[in-house]
């Protein structure tokens, strides 16, 4: 086994031992069940919102993919439209509300935003990649919890856990020096 070699052999059969284990890693997975719950629950509304807001972004970009390809032929200008389509009052303070429940989970201030420009943009586009985070982290942080209490890890295994590390270290607000000792520290 690669799990627990430090404990003398007497220690690691014991009956108590192994029960203990098990004891902890149940109570460790109910701990982090409700973040795990939260994390999840927000994964899926950030794809809810994506599903609602990607045919409005689409729709925003042909709409100026129609009127780049207009100037280009005429070089008169046009009065620009307004967009018919806008969000809503109701998509708009969900998304506040979401973003302020995010930041109030995670502990972190919102980013200043970047100063407004003048010109229009290519193209519009919101990036949900991010949001793979949400279900990528509660996985890894529940297999680490299963490897971390099994009384008996192999190195097929501990090979298959071991790439999810640096991901779940970068996860946390630390410096980059205590990140490396906890890496030391595990390994």
């Amino acid at each position: 086994t690669v799990n627990y070699r430090f404990l003398t052999r007497e220690i690691f059969e014991k009956r108590e031992f192994h029960l203990s284990l098990l004891g902890l890693h149940l109570l460790l997975l109910l701990c982090f069940a409700k973040p795990t719950w939260t994390f999840f629950k927000s994964y899926v509304r950030l794809r809810k919102v994506q599903d609602q807001l990607m045919p409005q972004i689409a729709r925003k970009n042909r709409e100026m993919q129609r009127e780049s390809q207009k100037k280009t032929k005429s070089k008169t200008k046009e009065p620009e439209k307004e967009s018919d389509q806008q969000l809503t009052g109701e998509q708009k303070s969900f998304l506040k509300a979401f973003e302020k429940g995010l930041q109030h989970s995670t502990g972190r201030k919102a980013a200043t935003p970047a100063p407004v420009q003048e010109t229009q943009p290519d193209r519009y586009g919101i990036h949900f990649e991010q949001c793979t985070q949400l279900a990528l982290l509660p996985f890894f942080v529940c297999n680490f919890i299963g490897v971390a209490c099994a009384r008996s890890l192999h190195y097929q295994f501990y090979v298959w856990y071991f790439h999810t590390l640096p991901y779940l270290v970068w996860s946390t607000p630390y410096s980059l020096g205590v990140r490396y000792l906890i890496l030391g520290f595990i390994e």
